[in-house]
This record gives structure tokens, sequence and C-alpha cells, in this order.
């Protein structure tokens, strides 16, 4: 099963790509660049890197994933959040969120009009 595991502070960062940057890496990339914050632009690049690899857009899915609770938000949309991610407590005590990516390649799959039990599917 591959995961995506989010720190707090990961999370933060994408919420803040996505609302403040109009989810553009390179929008947010430039803004951390102008004001030094180096260890954030790196963990940005790094979390972009992610995104590429598995086909995800990690910033629209964490700002999705936080109003999830919200009044507006439909039942069926909070069900699969719910479903695709799973807050979880770290060794280090920390909270994290897990992305599981084999769920959401699920719902991809639905969502395309594909029956998940379909071979090759």
């Amino acid at each position: 099963m591959n995961i995506v595991r989010l720190a707090s502070a990961d999370r933060r960062l994408l919420v803040t790509r996505y609302v403040d940057h109009g989810n553009s890496h390179r929008r947010m990339r430039t803004a951390l660049e102008e004001v030094a914050a180096e260890q954030a632009t790196m963990r940005l690049n790094a979390l972009r890197s992610i995104e590429h690899r598995f086909g995800i857009d990690l910033a629209s899915f964490c700002h999705r994933y936080d109003k999830r609770d919200d009044p507006d938000t439909h039942p069926i949309e909070r069900m699969i959040m719910n479903y695709i991610a799973e807050p979880r407590v770290a060794d280090t005590g920390a909270l994290e969120l897990w992305v599981l990516l084999d769920r959401l390649a699920q719902i991809r799959d639905l969502s395309e009009d594909h029956l998940v039990s379909e071979p090759g599917s």
C-alpha cells in the first residue's frame, strides 16, 4: 500500500499554497525565497516532488480535507475524504495525516466511470 505521510507543518504549507498562492508552487516558492525561508522552500519542493511522483495535488487535497466537516461540505465528499486519508499519531507523538494512495486510485477509477473490480483498473 502506498501512503503519503504528511506532518502538520507540511499540511499548513500545502494549504497556504492553495489558499494564498492560488495553488501555484512557483508563486509560493518565490514568496518563500523573498523572505529567505530556506527550510520551508526545501520542504515545499520535496512535497512537489511527491505530487509529481504520485500524480496527486496535495495542496488541493489538504484544503478539501480540512474543510470536510464544514456544514457546506456534501456528505459524500466528507465520506470520500475520510476514506482516502486517516489521521495517525506518529512514534514521536506528533499528529500526521496519512493519504492512502491506493484508495485514492479507487476513487479516481470510479469517477472516471471504471469498475474498481475490473481487471487492469
